[in-house]
């Protein structure tokens, strides 16, 4: 019974810690498109 009920919750923070890696990389990555398109504006006013 022990067993039963630590693996379900070792794979629930498994998959949490998996999602929250996940979604710092997504925010990293959108960061950086976002600075990517705030530089091209910037560059396109300027000239």
């Amino acid at each position: 019974m022990l067993i039963k009920k630590i693996v379900p919750m070792y794979s629930y923070n498994f998959l949490i810690t998996i999602r929250i890696t996940f979604e710092e990389h997504c925010i990293k990555f959108s960061n950086v498109l976002i600075g990517q398109k705030k530089l091209t504006d910037t560059s396109k006013n300027n000239f």
